[in-house]
């Protein structure tokens, strides 16, 4: 289904220090969204009680903006197209579920075309004890695509920091890593000093993804790479005589672009992490920073005040033209490319507030997105349909997420702490 006006979707991710779930309350609908029933689980057998996926399917489905999706009353075991035709359903989803030991489950799913009367796919899979989550969000992706021709976003992994205060009054902050839907919440990285701008390397396998972060523990701004799924030691990147900060990954993994300062002036350098030298891409007398690659790499968009206001620029690497690419306010700023390379996100002001806006950069046309006072830190989801941010509403730092082709709008709300600078995987390993 064809989804053609941009729709805001809004949610705000409720991170708790022990167990950082999301908390959705659905506030808005849209009937544009593609009618699909998920039925419940059919359990067989002893040792499957509780282990139905049917929930996180739903919710991812839901959550992606994309889909208006019903749970029905009762396991559905017999497809009847007829009834579900009147029900104006255009897909259904069942499954079972049957432990064959004390490790092991079998997991069988179908996706039914209800129009043309045909399944989709059929598919059985083995699953761990604990692989019912990592399987759902698979599930969940493979269901998008069949229905709408392109990649999900469940299948990902989410990096924010987290700041609270402890029994003494002092500042805690936490880099925290979690599924999508911000479940299976970690913080492995806990300190008074300020921690910014965690991002996720471009590696699917699982166990070599890496987040590029920044920290204050020593003093001072300096970048560091966290290895969280190998034991490797946490590795401080070299620096020049000032700052070090805004981390991105370049496309293969291979280079780090960096806001550095030396003398005193700041300029975008990408540093290679094989042969361990600098590049300076821009050297100007004011500040270039928050740059990041274009998906191709071939180009970095970066923020600079060389017009005398803050705005968006873009950097071909190959021949070292830099054109402005934000006019619309007197300020722009912490653009991250689409997956396509067609678009930014990025922070834009209106009147007093900082708001999260799309622009087309082949066209200039700049569309606001979000409605708050102080949204910042934007990032697409890897297949570019919602955009991640972080928010202050009430007082308190929160993640919104934006629809960019959805139907419905979200709201939720932090316990007690502020969430900050979230970061978006890209795919895993199938």
């Amino acid at each position: 289904m064809k989804i053609k006006q941009w729709i805001m979707l809004c949610l705000i991710l409720s991170v708790g220090i022990t167990h950082g779930a999301l908390e959705v309350t659905v506030v808005k609908k849209n009937e544009n969204a593609f009618p699909i029933a998920v039925s419940k689980f059919k359990l067989i057998g002893k040792g499957t009680k509780g282990k139905d996926i049917s929930k996180i399917i739903y919710d991812n489905l839901t959550r992606s903006g994309r889909f208006n999706v019903l749970i029905p009353d009762t396991i559905v075991n017999k497809i009847n197209a007829q009834h579900w035709k009147e029900q104006n359903i255009e897909a259904l989803v069942i499954g079972s579920i049957e432990k064959e030991s004390n490790e092991t489950y079998k997991l069988t799913i179908n996706l039914f075309d209800v129009y043309s009367n045909t399944k989709l796919f059929n598919r059985t899979t083995r699953v761990s004890v604990n692989g019912f989550r990592k399987v759902a969000h698979q599930i969940s992706d493979h269901i998008y695509e069949a229905l709408l021709g392109e990649n999900g976003s469940f299948n990902t992994l989410l990096t924010y920091i987290t700041v609270s205060e402890d029994a003494e009054g002092e500042r805690v902050y936490r880099l925290n890593i979690s599924d999508a839907d911000a479940m299976n919440s970690k913080s492995r990285i806990e300190q008074n000093a300020p921690i910014l701008s965690p991002v996720w390397s471009p590696d699917r396998a699982y166990k070599d993804k890496k987040i590029a972060y920044v920290s204050f523990q020593n003093g001072r701004s300096e970048v560091f790479i966290w290895y969280p799924f190998m034991r490797k030691k946490i590795e401080r990147l070299p620096h020049f005589d000032g700052i070090a900060s805004s981390p991105s990954w370049h496309p293969n993994g291979k280079k780090i672009l960096m806001t550095m300062s030396m003398n005193g002036n700041k300029d975008i350098y990408a540093y290679n992490l094989e042969n361990k030298r600098f590049t300076r891409w821009t050297k100007y007398k004011g500040i270039d920073t928050e740059a990041s690659y274009s998906p191709d790499g071939k180009n970095i968009v970066f923020t600079s005040d060389r017009s005398g206001q803050v705005q968006v620029y873009i950097k071909n690497l190959k021949s070292g033209d830099i054109r402005r690419v934000s006019y619309t306010g007197s300020y722009n700023a912490k653009a991250a490319f689409s997956p396509d390379g067609n678009y930014l996100a990025l922070v834009h002001r209106v009147d007093s507030d900082y708001r999260i806006a799309m622009l087309n950069i082949e066209t200039q046309e700049l569309s606001v997105m979000s409605n708050g006072l102080l949204d910042e830190s934007p990032h697409f989801s890897p297949n570019g349909d919602m955009i991640i941010f972080s928010s202050n509403r009430k007082k308190k730092g929160m993640l919104s997420v934006i629809s960019v082709k959805g139907s419905r709008s979200y709201e939720l709300s932090s316990h007690d702490v502020e969430v900050r600078e979230p970061n978006w995987s890209t795919h895993l390993e199938k």
